[in-house]
């Protein structure tokens, strides 16, 4: 690369210095700030935004000191950074940069107060959340522990509703071998030991309580009134048709009302909820439909009359045409809730919510919640722990005979935000309202180097799915999507694996269940099987849908997921899918650190050329500054070639070599693959790189270039991993793309590898110099190839951006000094470093601090 040009035209040097000397006025204003890396909180608080974070505990741990970040917007937001302190105002420092949103902070202390702010960047504003706070604890005695895995009920001290020195319980039930419904009432002096069952509501009240069926119970008891009511869903013994609602009230101990089995103001009704305001006015929340829509269709929000035995007016109707059932409404800090999930039968489905403040305005759009499958449920009703914590009570219709029928998720709100993430456990008290979520090890794949078999654009590219947001994904590239496919992720460390949570793509109306494998690895090119979900004849495989939480055990600094097929319940033989994965997250505890992977292939040429046979006018020459290289005259037949099948079978690959070239036109410097149809290379040209893969020949190329200056030794690192393919010039990144579809992989045995050769029978032969091969069989990381990640504005070196760049820059302007790195200050990018490079730097510099 040619050393920048600087300016020398007497207007522009002059405005240098007028510059430099204004910024050597300002440094002192935020010198403090830029050298600690620190920001105060920020006092602009936007209303369009929630953050909530919530204390977690792993495994058998006896200390909750780990927590969660969870955050949403309504902004159009283009990034996220999350900050933290110990303070509740200053020195708050960023943990987390992203597009996810959340974040697991490990590293906290019991007894510490720890505060965190969100900055949202969109559309060229900074916007923040709130400032909240947590403080890690010991767990306190006499929690009680559910299990999402297999299913266990939650413990409360008392059942039922306590009246005087009674309890009461209710619930609709039939007689054995009949399809009528009746209303038991049974009492406890303690409320534990429930007995004295009595019938107190049933068909000798209402003829339509003899032959039905009934759904969505609602049973609560207001206190105020000294009331129980219950509403219901009703239908015949069979199909859904009629639309009902079964309405019964009366007094614990005392008299009950069937009122109505009927279709509210004339419309039918079937998923419902109800609701009590503050104010004591009763609201039936019901998924209904309008004339001529389908059932479900629409929501209905009804006002009750004042004895809860009727409807007297419809609030208001949402999601018409959304077609959203199973209504959950709850009031939070003057936010009104309504939880619903999509219809979709028995099978799994999305969440969502709207939010209000008022019941009869304006309500949210629906607002994304969990994963895409509700973690392999259906949203449902809330619990409410005291008022200090809530849980997502989710219902798992269809699932494995040993797994759970309830799915219950933590529950946070904040600032008209609602959120839930899956936990394989919690410990809880009902009584407290105490609520710690259980993970098995910590999060360890977030953010992590992700790779795939299959080409993917870069907005679906394989680190969408480990980005910490359920709503990006992985996804292949139509064109090139196929069965069997793996989604791999490097922790870049050895890791004791405990838990694995998958959230796949589904279908409504098409849901598949996957078959799938887990294996591990130390090195990235021996693997172990670690799990094995492929067992057709097993229900725990077949009865799953959309979310899956394995466990397993083993040491792996590689995870691979390779999933085989999706079987769709509608079309068993017939996969449309388009290889879909949501979030793959790891869970387990870190070990040690990984060791950088020893090469395959390793030549300096200064004791031989190893496995590389040489031919034709290629030869072991002394350069000046490499001393012995490997030469290649360019003449015909003048190549190297390495042994036969070296590359078979790999997806993940590093090719690192030194070059210096003297060639142009078209041919290889670096090749591998079969023929003229099957190959990848890449070609160093004076002033031009290139890459391309394909298994199509030319017709269908995977192709990477720049422009550079091929005739100085650059050295030249290629790392295959999967169809993501990266190039590393002289330690930087070049060139990236998640594209790649020619994979040696795909290219059969027998496969060849050469230095200088192409496969094209036209093609010349490369000339210039190569020297320190070094191939790897695994896909090496950034940090391995010895290269630090780029810094913009770092000029002296140090990796880091500070004042002492903004002086080092200045000094090269006005014509003293020398900068280690001037491409990195070259921040208008076109190819000189000047004043407006420098005003640029200025910016860069200040908003690093914010």
């Amino acid at each position: 690369m040619k050393k920048p040009d600087i300016i020398k035209s007497f207007i522009k040097r002059s405005a240098a210095a007028v510059c430099s000397a204004a910024l050597i006025l300002t440094i002192g204003s935020f010198k403090g700030n830029v050298t600690d890396c620190t920001k105060a909180a920020s006092v602009t608080v936007s209303d369009e935004i929630g953050l909530v974070g919530n204390l977690f505990c792993i495994a058998d741990e006896k200390n909750a000191d780990h927590a969660e970040l969870q955050w949403a917007t309504t902004l159009s937001a283009d990034s996220f950074a999350l900050y933290r302190s110990t303070e509740p105002d200053n020195n708050f420092v960023k943990i987390y940069e992203g597009s996810g949103n959340s974040y697991e902070d490990d590293d906290m202390a019991e007894g510490t107060t720890y505060y965190y702010q969100l900055k949202v960047t969109s559309k060229g504003r900074e916007l923040y959340s709130s400032v909240k706070s947590l403080t890690p604890c010991a767990l306190p005695s006499g929690l009680s522990t559910y299990d999402n895995q297999k299913g266990s009920n939650l413990v409360y001290d008392t059942n039922g509703y306590k009246v005087g020195n009674t309890y009461y319980s209710y619930s609709l039930k039939k007689h054995n071998g009949k399809d009528d419904i009746y209303l038991e009432e049974t009492s406890s002096s303690d409320g534990r030991y429930f007995g004295n069952a009595k019938n107190v509501a049933d068909s000798s009240q209402n003829s339509a309580l003899a032959s039905c069926k009934i759904e969505s119970v609602h049973i609560d008891y207001i206190p105020e009134k000294n009331k129980v009511v219950v509403w219901a869903h009703w239908e015949k013994p069979s199909g859904y048709s009629d639309g009902k609602a079964l309405v019964i009230t009366g007094t614990p101990g005392g008299q009950f009302t069937v009122h109505h089995v009927y279709n509210p103001l004339g419309i039918q009704v079937r998923d419902m909820a109800i609701f009590f305001d503050d104010d004591g006015t009763g609201y039936l929340i019901a998924a209904a439909n309008k004339e001529g829509q389908g059932a479900n269709a629409t929501m209905y929000i009804f006002r009750m009359n004042d004895d809860y035995s009727d409807v007297t007016e419809v609030v208001t109707t949402l999601f018409e045409d959304q077609y959203r059932e199973f209504p959950n409404l709850i009031k939070k800090d003057g936010y009104y809730f309504l939880f619903t999930s999509q219809a979709a039968g028995w099978y799994p489905s999305s969440g969502a919510y709207s939010v209000t403040k008022d019941l009869g305005g304006k309500w949210s759009e629906l607002r994304d919640i969990g994963n895409t499958s509700t973690f392999s449920s259906q949203s449902g009703w809330i619990v409410n722990m005291q008022d200090k914590n809530y849980l997502m009570h989710a219902y798992r219709w269809l699932r494995a005979s040993s797994t759970s029928g309830t799915t219950l998720c933590p529950l946070y709100f904040d600032n008209g935000f609602a959120f839930y993430d899956y936990c394989p456990y919690f410990k809880y008290n009902t009584s407290t309202g105490d609520l710690f979520p259980v993970q098995q090890g910590q999060l360890l794949s977030q953010d992590r180097p992700a790779s795939s078999s299959l080409a993917a654009k870069s907005g679906n590219a394989p680190e969408k799915a480990f980005d910490g947001s359920y709503q990006s994904s992985f996804a292949a590239i139509g064109d090139y999507k196929k069965w069997p496919f793996y989604l791999q992720v490097d922790l870049e460390r050895v890791c004791e694996l405990a838990n694995v949570q998958t959230s796949w793509y589904i279908c409504k109306g098409s849901e598949g269940y996957y078959t799938y494998t887990v294996e591990g690895s130390l090195d990235g090119v021996n693997w172990t099987k670690l799990l094995d979900h492929t067992d057709k004849s097993s229900d725990v495989v077949t009865n799953t849908y959309g979310f899956n939480s394995d466990m397993l055990s083993g040491k792996a600094r590689y995870v691979r997921l390779n999933v085989q097929n999706a079987t769709l319940h509608n079309n068993p033989n017939n996969n449309w899918y388009t290889p879909t994965v949501y979030e793959f997250k790891v869970f387990g505890t870190p070990i040690s650190s990984a060791e950088k992977p020893k090469p395959y292939i390793d030549i300096d040429f200064e004791d031989g050329t190893g496995n590389l046979s040489l031919n034709g006018g290629a030869s072991v020459k002394q350069d000046a500054q490499k001393g012995n290289v490997l030469y290649l005259d360019g003449s015909d037949g003048s190549y190297g070639e390495f042994p036969t099948g070296m590359l078979d079978g790999l997806r993940d690959y590093t090719v690192s070599m030194d070059i210096k070239s003297e060639s142009e036109g078209n041919f290889f410097t670096f090749a591998a693959g079969k023929n003229d149809e099957k190959y990848i290379f890449y070609r160093v040209a004076k002033e031009l790189f290139r890459f391309a893969a394909t298994t199509d020949s030319w017709r269908d190329e995977t192709e990477l270039k720049c422009d550079l200056d091929g005739t100085q030794w650059h050295n030249y690192t290629l790392v295959v991993n999967g169809a993501d393919t990266r190039l590393y010039i002289d330690s930087r990144e070049a060139l990236h793309t998640t594209e790649t579809h020619g994979q040696v992989a795909d290219m059969g045995s027998g496969t060849s590898c050469y230095i200088g050769k192409s496969y094209y029978s036209d093609d010349s032969y490369f000339k210039g110099s190569v020297d320190n091969i070094r191939i790897y069989r695994c896909a090496l990381t950034q940090g391995e190839i010895g290269g630090k990640a780029e810094v913009k504005g770092d000029v002296n070196g140090d990796s880091q951006l500070s004042v002492a760049d903004l002086l080092a820059m200045q000094k090269f302007i006005l014509g003293s000094g020398e900068l280690a790195d001037w491409q990195n200050g070259d921040l208008c990018q076109d190819n000189r470093i000047d004043v407006f490079d420098l005003c640029l730097m200025r910016r860069l510099l200040i908003s690093s601090t914010e």
